[in-house]
């Protein structure tokens, strides 16, 4: 079966420890293609869904630059979070053969996506894992004309692109032209990705998971009764010391097999 959704990812610098824990998540989501765009060469690991796109992190900028008609030259590459609205655009001809796009971060580890989307969300528009906001560390968009340049519809997009600093605005500003849009058709649920978030778990308490398994694409935790998620965004974990099964981050712990 042919993907139907490509996600649009970007790394520069130096890979990060987990990062073949990443490419392993994805791997089990067979359906899904992910295109990187980095100078950090290829990780051990590999998935035949995975693209990297070698390319410096001057000659991407250069590349949103051209794209956008914008000035854009940050130092740190923390500020490309930015362009993640304008990505379905900037990279239009490496999507052309998808019928859903999207994007997100690389610290995540995935559970088995399909299983709580599948064929639902090739109908919808927009999709997000939080209620209120377009979630930057993955959303999905229909390939469309009109959405790839969606980011277009917030009027001062072109500023805030030219900041020297990361913004936001890829979950605040961007987020407000579907949350009031009465043509979408989107699906903004809370999928409880991001632990140690200010939102709370699922019960109404601010107490987290503190350990999380992943088995041959099935992602749960030490709390939940074998409850799946869809993924893992572990942002907010200290960084600690990796091996080949299990990722000790902090407060939290990920058991891989």
């Amino acid at each position: 079966m042919s993907p139907w959704l490509i996600m649009l990812c970007f790394y520069f610098g130096r890979w990060p420890a987990w990062i073949n824990f990443f490419v392993e998540s994805c791997k089990w989501n067979p359906d899904i293609q992910w295109r990187i765009y980095t100078d950090c060469g290829e990780p051990e690991n590999c998935a035949s869904n995975i693209d990297y796109v070698h390319i410096s992190f001057d000659d991407y900028k250069a590349l949103a630059r051209n794209r956008l008609g914008i000035k854009f030259d940050p130092v740190h590459p923390y500020k490309l979070c930015d362009l993640g609205p304008c990505l379905g655009f900037i990279h239009e001809r490496d999507i052309v053969s998808y019928p859903c796009f999207g994007y997100g971060d690389i610290d995540v580890v995935y559970g088995r996506i399909a299983s709580f989307y599948d064929n639902a969300l090739r109908e919808l528009d927009v999709v997000s894992a939080h209620p209120e906001r377009l979630s930057g560390h993955f959303a999905v968009l229909r390939n469309t004309p009109a959405l790839r340049r969606a980011f277009e519809r917030v009027p001062n997009y072109r500023a805030l692109l030219e900041l020297p600093h990361q913004t936001g605005w890829d979950e605040a500003q961007f987020s407000e032209v579907f949350l009031s849009s009465a043509t979408e058709r989107t699906l903004f649920v809370e999928r409880y990705s991001t632990v140690l978030s200010k939102r709370g778990w699922h019960d109404g308490t601010m107490n987290y998971p503190q350990r999380w398994f992943w088995r041959r694409g099935r992602l749960t935790n030490d709390r939940d009764g074998g409850r799946e998620f869809l993924y893992l965004h572990f942002m907010r974990w200290q960084s600690a010391a990796l091996d080949q099964r299990s990722a000790g981050a902090g407060r939290g712990r990920l058991d891989w097999t």
